[in-house]
């Protein structure tokens, strides 16, 4: 995955997750009975996510997920209104985690790093965060797999929006001469492809280091394999 480029300095601010919607700045620190709502929300997420990630979407059951996460079912239904509201707001919540850690890339500011050291910084952190919660990498690999239609097209969107994330990124990186010329879309799809493989071999193999995953991808998407 890339990053947004952007000539312009001092990347986009970032909002509070936690803070009010809208905007005008409280004082931080939330209520106590909203952060409890916050924690539980977070526990029935992580608790859905091992169940499908071991169950898949067809084998996964909301008895299974209240067992998981060890609460009642009228808590369940507090929160989420069906299996399908859970598995949304898994992929709703991933797309969000990424997307915060993808910034603008500096190509103005004198006292940035490189942009190719950017753009490996924020591939670095994406793959990470995703190999890093292996529940949420069996998922989201299990896309085409899957014999319930509604997961397989929720999945799709989930990649689909990443694919164009990554025609945007390709499409301004033209704008500024940082990227060749080149058909944004199909180069996104080509990019999407080589990211996912590389997810399925980071998790089938423990003892990769990414760091290590990510030099050799960006070496193949900037140079091509060609000696």
């Amino acid at each position: 995955m890339v990053g947004t480029i952007d000539e312009r300095s001092g990347g986009a601010g970032g909002g509070d997750p936690d803070g009010p919607a809208g905007g005008a700045a409280r004082p931080r620190g939330i209520d106590a009975g909203d952060r409890a709502k916050q924690e539980r929300r977070r526990q029935i997420l992580s608790a859905a996510k091992a169940v499908f990630a071991e169950a898949g979407y067809h084998g996964a059951s909301i008895h299974a997920i209240i067992e998981r996460a060890q609460i009642a079912r009228g808590t369940f239904y507090l929160y989420f209104e069906s299996k399908a509201a859970v598995f949304d707001s898994i992929l709703d919540q991933a797309m969000a985690d990424l997307r915060g850690r993808l910034h603008r890339i500096e190509v103005s500011d004198p006292a940035a790093p490189p942009p190719q050291v950017q753009l490996r910084d924020q591939v670095v952190a994406t793959l990470e965060y995703i190999v890093d919660d292996r529940p949420l990498a069996t998922l989201l690999l299990s896309a085409g797999h899957t014999p319930d239609v509604d997961a397989s097209e929720r999945l799709e969107m989930f990649f689909t929006e990443v694919r164009d994330l990554l025609r945007r990124a390709l499409e301004t990186g033209m704008e500024i001469g940082l990227v060749r010329k080149c058909q944004p879309e199909l180069v996104a799809a080509a990019m999407l492809g080589m990211t996912r493989g590389v997810i399925e071999l980071l998790v089938r193999q423990t003892d990769m280091l990414v760091d290590e995953v990510v030099s050799e991808m960006l070496l193949v998407a900037l140079r091509g394999v060609l000696a």
